[in-house]
């Protein structure tokens, strides 16, 4: 039947697929979700062949689901929540499968007929109102979910229909070119924000912009900027060794588009603000430009310098002066620290080493004065409550692109890692070092295993947070916690709110998820203290385990234990002991959720099960590794204990 009539066959598992979505039989099963993503993927693996086919059939999808959530019929009240959460959990869904549909075809692979790219543009014309989220509740959680899946699938979309997607921002720069509206919309001009883009697909962005740019009244212009700015910033995550190559041999036309933008820019503005609300993309676009900056950088030891570069120079200038501490405003210290940081990061998408690295040579005269700026406990940097997150976002860059440049002179870590530091010190340390391990790293990026020599500090911080937590949040302290005195003070700043705090253990659990070693590593100690702070971890991640407060919590410790249970991990507890070790701390694991199960005090029951058998797994696979002599330190009484209590837990 699929060779004859692929088509009839293809719409008929479409149909399917939406049969099965939440606005049409409400809230999923078990058995309904399995169907579901069976039928995902052979949609997915139908797209490589018949794409235009599952084109069409999306958007009527998509189409349908609007039209059953505005007449009230997604298999709920008119307007009750449960409406409300079918119409967004059908969302996610589709736009997740239209997603990884796009994802998997290769660049420059698809063409269309008219009727097929009149149902692209109706797709595109969806996905930017998901973007914009106008008619969306703004308090649903579930809006934030479905605007980064709707940027992820122009994202793919853009790698084979950029065209169609450029032409639609186009059409709205010229529009506001000549548009007299005060109040104009600008949501097209942000698809710049979330496209794919090549080096000539960003020098025909930056043609287009230059050829707008001083037609567009003053509140388009800001838009436009921080469009560019992250179009410039997808593409060196995109094509990274792209961006490389063209520091060493510079790209002609890029650097020409560079500069003309630059000088576009170097006249926007008629006050101080205006001009340094610009700053952060001219210095990336001087980075485009490696000879232009070059010729500047080397002018101050002697070299000549171009008149044609002069204003450039004078930016690269007062950059450094806004950034010194000597007496300059507020405002223009602050706009001088997001620009440093752009560039510090920047930098690290070239080899520190490479000679052309003329980039680095301007981050070394202004790291300094940087770093003391932005880490400095006694007088934490701030531009106000309002900018918080954004604060916390620049220094998390800054200690990424510290580590990458300098990984073995990091004063930020020293300064971050001291529990006498404002918890948001703290948050940006833990944030970072996420970021680190996570990231899909460029090979000339070190290791993060620099960092596990640091293992007791981070360790007692996560003691220190967890205590803190625990007061607020859980009925009972974690088993065999060590008792530790404690200098840090209580900020009764900007981290004081106990979510906060939460905020903060959640992340540490990820860390300890994402890299163990972060805090197992106990290099140079003896063999009981090994084990002690082991088990002070181990012990810690379990009692979040049961926490009905903080679920997030509790499934990421979840994960971090089963990590942790890892064979390979498992040898690390104690080295000195492994086995015996391994006894009595994974007992000790095995005993309190076992309590919690008997106890009814664990509310995800089948998830803990199915877990508990994944350490189990876990468990095993390590004794079978030392079947030699695995029951050494098995006879101790916590584990006998722990054996009657996980018979009794699965009875």
């Amino acid at each position: 039947m699929a060779t004859q009539k692929p088509g009839e066959w293809a719409n008929t598992l479409i149909i399917r697929f939406e049969e099965q979505l939440p606005c049409r039989i409400g809230p999923q099963t078990t058995h309904s979700s399995i169907n579901e993503e069976q039928n995902k993927n052979c949609i997915i693996q139908i797209s490589r062949y018949r794409f235009a086919l599952v084109l069409d059939g999306f958007v009527k999808v998509l189409k349908r689901i609007h039209e059953l959530y505005q007449t009230g019929t997604c298999s709920a009240p008119k307007h009750g929540p449960e409406l409300e959460k079918n119409y967004f959990d059908s969302l996610i869904i589709v736009l997740e499968t239209l997603e990884k549909c796009f994802s998997i075809q290769p660049k420059d692979s698809i063409t269309l007929t008219m009727e097929e790219n009149n149902n692209l543009k109706c797709l595109l014309k969806e996905i930017c109102t998901f973007l914009v989220a106008k008619d969306m509740p703004s308090d649903n959680p579930n809006v934030h979910a479905i605007k980064q899946l709707a940027s992820k699938v122009l994202f793919a979309l853009s790698v084979n229909f950029f065209n169609a997607v450029f032409n639609r921002i186009s059409s709205k720069l010229q529009e506001l070119a000549s548009c007299p509206d005060e109040n104009p919309d600008f949501s097209d001009i942000e698809l710049i924000q979330y496209i794919n883009v090549d080096v000539s697909r960003l020098s025909r962005l930056f043609v287009e912009a230059i050829s707008k740019f001083r037609l567009l009244k003053k509140t388009a212009h800001l838009m436009l900027v921080t469009s560019l700015e992250k179009a410039i910033w997808n593409w060196m995550d995109t094509y990274p060794y792209e961006f490389a190559e063209l520091q060493k041999n510079p790209n002609e036309d890029m650097a020409k588009c560079a500069e003309q933008l630059f000088d576009i820019l170097d006249a926007f503005g008629d006050n101080k603000k205006g001009r340094s609300a610009v700053w952060s993309l001219q210095i990336m676009l001087l980075i485009l430009a490696p000879k232009v900056l070059e010729e500047i950088v080397n002018a101050d030891s002697g070299a000549p310098c171009s008149p044609r570069h002069s204003k450039k120079k004078m930016f690269i200038d007062n950059i450094k002066k806004c950034i010194s501490p000597h007496g300059n405003s507020k405002q223009l210290t602050e706009a001088a620290a997001v620009t440093c940081v752009k560039l510090c990061k920047a930098s690290t998408y070239i080899k520190v080493l490479d000679p052309n690295n003329v980039t680095f040579v301007l981050v070394q005269s202004i790291l300094n004065d940087l770093k003391a700026l932005l880490f400095n406990p006694q007088k934490p940097f701030s531009r106000g409550q309002n900018y918080l997150y954004q604060d916390m976002d620049l220094m998390i860059d800054c200690f990424v692109s510290i580590f990458r440049i300098k990984p073995h002179n990091n004063e930020a870590l020293k300064v971050c890692l001291s529990l006498n530091s404002p918890p948001t010190f703290h948050f940006v340390l833990v944030r970072s070092l996420y970021k680190i391990v996570t990231q899909p790293r460029l090979f000339w990026w070190p290791q993060i295993d620099i960092v596990y020599s640091k293992a007791s500090e981070l360790r007692a911080m996560f003691t220190d947070t967890l205590n803190k937590v625990s007061q607020g949040y859980i009925a009972h302290t974690p088993l065999r916690m060590i008792q530790i005195t404690l200098k840090g003070k209580d900020c009764p700043g900007k981290f004081k709110d106990r979510a906060e705090e939460v905020h903060l253990l959640l992340y540490m659990v990820r860390l300890v998820h994402a890299d163990p070693m972060l805090m197992l590593n106990n290099q140079g100690k003896a063999g009981h203290e090994i084990q002690s702070s082991t088990l002070e971890l181990i012990n810690g991640l379990v009692s979040l385990v049961h926490q009905p407060t903080m679920p997030e919590v509790a499934q990421e410790a979840m994960e971090a234990l089963l990590v942790l249970h890892h064979p390979e991990k498992i040898e690390v507890w104690n080295p000195e002991a492994p086995i015996n070790t391994f006894w009595d701390v994974s007992s000790q694991v095995m005993f309190s959720i076992s309590q919690k199960l008997i106890q009814h005090q664990i509310m995800n029951y089948t998830d803990i099960l199915k877990w508990l058998r994944e350490v189990l797994i876990c468990r095993n696979a390590f004794l079978a590794k030392h079947k030699d002599y695995a029951n050494l330190g098995s006879s101790i009484a916590i584990c006998k204990q722990a054996h009657i209590k996980l018979e009794v837990s699965l009875f």
